[in-house]
């Protein structure tokens, strides 16, 4: 018995966002994101715009919070990249580079469904735009969607795990798609 529980928790820890794994799906999915048509070095200012809410996203307090969540871990992430970046030698870098994040669609699944429920809570998915552009200027250097899901069995194995797991890959492809553009 003592074994079993010993296996289950193991599972459970085993569940959480690994910063190797973390790094390992960021590299691979930011690698298959069109890359901006100007490299992001070029800018000699940089701004990351709040989170602008879809649609889908829009009226449900749920997904607001949810949103709140997500929006404080870009920043977290992303500002010190972009501090980083300020920091640099100026040189011959000009403009500003104004990133707008915008919450496509949202849907997490509560542990406390996934409790009670399980894996028929059904699946965890958030959809991110990611649109770079130059400030005073019309044209879009890059718009890519960044979207990852979480399936109802894991977060049932999980507990609602690896749904609130998304944030932190969400965040982490962003960056590292910013790094490989810059």
């Amino acid at each position: 018995m003592k074994s079993l529980v010993f296996v289950a928790c193991l599972g459970l820890v085993a569940c959480a966002a690994a910063p190797e794994k973390l790094d390992e799906v960021a590299r691979t999915e930011a690698a298959r994101l069109v890359r901006p048509s100007k490299s992001l070095s070029s800018f000699a200012e940089y701004e990351l715009r709040p989170i602008v809410l879809g649609s889908a996203v829009q009226g449900d307090a749920k997904k607001i919070a949810e949103s709140a969540i997500l929006q404080e871990k870009l920043n977290s992430k992303i500002e010190p990249l972009l501090a980083e970046w300020r920091a640099a030698p100026a040189g011959t870098r000009a403009g500003k580079l104004v990133v707008e994040p915008q919450l496509v669609g949202l849907r997490i699944v509560s542990g406390g469904a996934r409790f009670w429920a399980g894996a028929m809570a059904g699946d965890s998915e958030i959809d991110l735009d990611l649109q770079l552009t130059e400030a005073g200027s019309t044209g879009v250097l890059a718009k890519v969607r960044i979207a990852r899901g979480a399936g109802g069995y894991a977060g049932g194995w999980s507990v609602g795990k690896t749904d609130q797991n998304l944030h932190d890959y969400i965040v982490a492809i962003a960056h590292q798609y910013l790094i490989d553009g810059y």
